[in-house]
């Protein structure tokens, strides 16, 4: 991206002004009148039945998905331990996120150059703030001179007019992961951390959806809401009768998924039910996981996260999604897209 914002302030000299509008140039003095438009289609894309907006993104380059939030979005696996994401050699910096996570497959889907800015670990506190990683900080601040996740993808659509063809936004699960973290769900702990998030996220969505109206009018912003990986507790009873604590945990999950689905209606924002994607909720058909028969939402989990090792003595629980569950969040996401 270096290379790329290099070439931009080469193109971003004085000349004509459609051509500087198109680039995403900032000339002070000049501006448009409402009867000039920046691009036109030419003959053959009307012709091919190219929108304008189409038109405009095959004249400019590649046509970007924009991927924000904490660890589901970068696609974070327990096998990255305590990594950030891999490099990509295309521009010095890890805008790919980890590999084989949701949001590569919905550009690989969409046929988008994914642009992954999220964070492993981030709350939305910390994305309006101080980075949750210094690594996430020293990113953000080399690339795009910003002290917060939000100013990158702010700057990053900025530079970027009208190429941004989507952004997904991944936020939440860490104002209440602590929450569990003596192995059982704590109420108190998540009224305080949902609390955050009706304070911060909607002023994260807005500074967002304003920018998409200036930057990249018609590109949608799409949010998501969480599985419980806490069913997975029910594999180490083991058994079709669901268990306390996988009962409390899907209750208290399914509270904060409502303010968020609130939370993103309010701002008129499509959601990708990733809860019911993993068939949160739902106890029947029994499923078997292992040699274990469960309630159908547990094995899912079991099968699309890493909650539930068959050999304890080879891996260690964890609640992220492996690339089955990656497929699936994405799934969820095309789905809200097919509704918007």
């Amino acid at each position: 991206m270096r290379a790329a914002r290099a070439k931009l302030a080469r193109l971003c000299q004085p000349g004509a002004i459609a051509t500087l509008v198109v680039l995403g140039c900032i000339v002070p003095g000049n501006r448009l009148s409402s009867q000039e438009a920046p691009v036109s289609a030419t003959h053959h894309d009307r012709a091919a039945g190219l929108t304008a907006r189409e038109t405009l993104s095959a004249h400019l380059g590649p046509r970007y998905l924009l991927a924000l939030g904490d660890s589901l979005a970068a696609g974070y696996q327990p096998s990255d331990g305590s990594s950030s994401p891999p490099v990509d050699p295309k521009t010095g910096f890890s805008d790919q996120g980890y590999p084989g996570g949701y949001a590569s497959d919905l550009a690989s889907e969409r046929h988008l150059t994914l642009v992954d800015l999220a964070c492993p670990g981030e709350t939305t506190a910390s994305m309006v703030g101080t980075p949750a990683r210094p690594g996430c900080a020293g990113d953000y601040r080399a690339e795009f001179r910003a002290s917060s996740q939000l100013t990158a993808a702010l700057a990053f659509l900025a530079g970027h007019k009208h190429q941004v063809q989507l952004v997904s936004l991944d936020l939440g699960a860490n104002d209440i992961e602590s929450c569990a973290a003596t192995g059982s769900p704590n109420a108190a702990c998540l009224a305080k951390g949902a609390a955050t998030t009706a304070r911060e996220l909607p002023t994260i969505l807005n500074k967002l959806k304003s920018a998409l109206e200036i930057d990249d009018p018609g590109a949608p912003l799409v949010g998501m809401n969480y599985y419980d990986p806490f069913l997975g507790l029910e594999y180490r009873p083991g058994g079709p009768k669901p268990s306390a604590a996988a009962v409390l945990s899907l209750v208290l999950l399914d509270g904060y998924n409502q303010e968020l689905t609130v939370l993103y209606r309010r701002a008129h924002v499509p959601v990708a039910d990733v809860a019911s994607a993993f068939e949160s909720g739902r106890t029947v058909p029994l499923t078997t996981y292992g040699t274990k028969l469960l309630p159908r939402d547990a094995a899912l989990v079991c099968r699309w996260t890493w909650m539930c090792p068959i050999s304890p003595a080879k891996d260690t629980a964890d609640i992220y999604a492996n690339t089955a569950g990656y497929s699936v969040i994405a799934g969820a996401f095309e789905s809200a897209l097919g509704k918007s």
